[in-house]
């Protein structure tokens, strides 16, 4: 994830944007803001001077466009690294991932554990709301300032609903819980579940997503195919998307 900013920023550099993934603050700064420049601009043309330029306060939907199409990027670069890092084809590292099948009696599996993942979630809120450790609720990586471009919205739709539940499955439970299987379950669970939930940078999500991660762990060991946890983290998303953006 930083990698992939720092490669955005750069590209967003390049293009001669102005790199803002974010809006400036809440309401009351934005609100201060504007007044501080109501007031620079009364003063400028009081004195004759040229017009200050307005504070730019909104996220730039240029580099939003641009920091999720680099993250496409990255998640087919993931590809290729699970890849050349196994040293198998494609068709041999697809059957061993149990993508060349999909058991739809067990379905169920992974519609029930995304309930629970939400109810647990819901329940870790709670307990953070109570406890009043509000740095540790969890929080979107991905900004709800997407919602106001339609281009932006379907291309952060792409990365979050297809790319990141397929490429991330592949290298977290594909690659590094299988490649610490040799350890044991937990070990490998406890691993992979670590690096899933680190790398959303996120310090309120690290505790739930450490969870989601020994789930996916255990559907993926349990249904022997990659294809349960893909289904799992794809729904999990589509939730969190469309409370995002029509929520």
């Amino acid at each position: 994830m930083v990698l992939t900013n720092v490669v955005a920023l750069g590209v967003a550099l390049a293009l001669d944007l102005d790199f803002r993934t974010r809006d400036v603050g809440d309401t009351f700064e934005k609100a201060a803001r504007i007044a501080a420049y109501a007031n620079e601009r009364l003063a400028a043309a009081s004195r004759g001077d040229p017009l200050p330029a307005p504070p730019n306060l909104l996220a730039d939907q240029s580099s939003l466009q641009v920091l999720f199409v680099v993250t496409a990027v990255s998640q087919a670069a993931v590809i290729a690294i699970v890849g050349i890092s196994t040293g198998r084809s494609a068709r041999d590292l697809a059957r061993a991932l149990g993508l060349h099948r999909f058991d739809w009696a067990g379905a169920w599996l992974p519609l029930a554990a995304v309930f629970f993942a939400y109810a647990g979630t819901f329940a870790w809120v709670e307990l953070i709301d109570r406890l009043g450790i509000g740095w540790l609720e969890p929080r979107s990586t991905v900004p709800v300032e997407i919602t106001r471009d339609d281009l932006t919205l379907s291309i952060a739709a792409a990365v979050t609903l297809v790319g990141a539940p397929f490429t991330e499955e592949l290298f977290f439970r594909g690659l590094v819980f299988g490649g610490f299987s040799r350890w044991g379950f937990w070990p490998a669970a406890a691993v992979s579940g670590i690096l899933f939930s680190v790398i959303h940078f996120d310090p309120g999500s690290v505790v739930p997503f450490f969870a989601i991660g020994i789930a996916l762990a255990w559907l993926f060991r349990r249904s022997g195919t990659l294809w349960y946890p893909i289904l799992f983290h794809f729904l999990f998303n589509a939730v969190s998307f469309s409370i995002l953006a029509f929520g």
